[in-house]
C-alpha cells in the first residue's frame, strides 16, 4: 500500500495462506543434477545421540567359599555312600540269582533221585515176586520127588520129567529174580549219586542265599547311617 492510499499488486494476496502452504509442501524436492556437488552437513552439525545413562547394578553378594566346600564334600560323601549301597545290593542280587539257579538244579537232581529210587523199589519188588515163584516151583518139585518112590514104570518116568521141568522153571525164575535185583541195585546206585549231587546243590544254594542276606543287611545299615 502507497502513501497515496493506493494498492500495489505486491500487496494483493490471492488465495488463503493454507492453500499456499499446501502448494509449497506438494512441490517436489529438487534433486541435484549429475556432477553437481551435494551439500553435506558438518559432523558438528549432525544430530548426536544422547549419551546412555549408566545402569546401576546391585553389588554381588559375597560368596562363602568354605560353606560351598563343606556342602560339596557332604554331597560327595553321600554319593559315595549311595554307590556303596548300590554295589552291595547288586552283589546281593547276584548271590540271590545264583542261589535260585542252584536250587533249581537241586530240585531237578532230587526229581531224578526220586525216579531212580522208585524204579529201584519196583525192580526189587519184581525180583521178590520171581523169587517167591521160584521157591514155590522148587517146593512142587520136592513134593513130586517125595511121591516118586510110590510110582512105578512109566508113571515114575513121567514124574521125573515133570520134576526136572519144575527145577528148570524154578532156576529160570531165580535168574529173573537175580536180574531184577541187579537192576534194582544199579538204580539204587544212580539214586544215591543223584542224592549226593542234589544235596551239594542245596548246600551251595543255601550258602549263596546266606551271603545275599548278609549283603542286604549291610546295605540297609549303611543306608540308614
Amino acid at each position: 500500500m502507497t502513501m497515496t492510499g493506493g494498492i500495489d499488486d505486491d500487496d494483493v494476496f490471492y488465495g488463503s495462506k493454507k492453500k499456499a502452504r499446501k502448494e509449497n509442501e506438494a512441490a517436489p524436492e529438487k534433486k541435484p543434477a549429475y556432477g553437481e556437488p551435494v551439500y553435506q552437513p558438518r559432523y558438528s552439525e549432525q544430530t548426536k545421540p544422547a549419551p546412555a545413562e549408566p545402569v546401576q547394578t546391585a553389588p554381588e553378594p559375597e560368596r562363602d567359599i568354605e560353606s560351598e566346600i563343606t556342602a560339596a564334600r557332604h554331597e560327595k560323601q553321600q554319593a559315595a555312600e549311595l554307590h556303596d549301597v548300590t554295589k552291595l545290593r547288586q552283589q546281593a542280587a547276584k548271590h540271590s540269582a545264583d542261589a535260585a539257579k542252584l536250587y533249581k538244579k537241586f530240585r531237578s537232581e532230587e526229581a531224578a533221585m526220586v525216579k531212580y529210587t522208585e524204579n529201584s523199589n519196583k525192580a526189587r519188588r519184581t525180583a521178590e515176586k520171581y523169587e517167591q515163584k521160584s521157591k514155590e516151583t522148587t517146593a512142587k518139585a520136592d513134593d513130586k520127588q517125595s511121591d516118586l518112590e510110590f510110582l512105578h514104570d512109566r508113571k515114575a518116568e513121567r514124574a521125573r520129567i515133570k520134576i526136572a521141568k519144575l527145577h528148570a522153571k524154578s532156576a529160570k525164575l531165580k535168574s529173573r529174580s537175580s536180574a531184577y535185583l541187579a537192576k534194582a541195585a544199579k538204580l539204587s546206585a544212580k539214586s544215591a549219586a543223584k542224592r549226593e549231587k542234589a544235596k551239594a546243590m542245596l548246600e551251595r544254594s543255601k550258602m549263596h542265599e546266606a551271603e545275599a542276606h548278609n549283603l542286604i543287611k549291610r546295605a540297609d545299615r549303611l543306608s540308614k547311617a
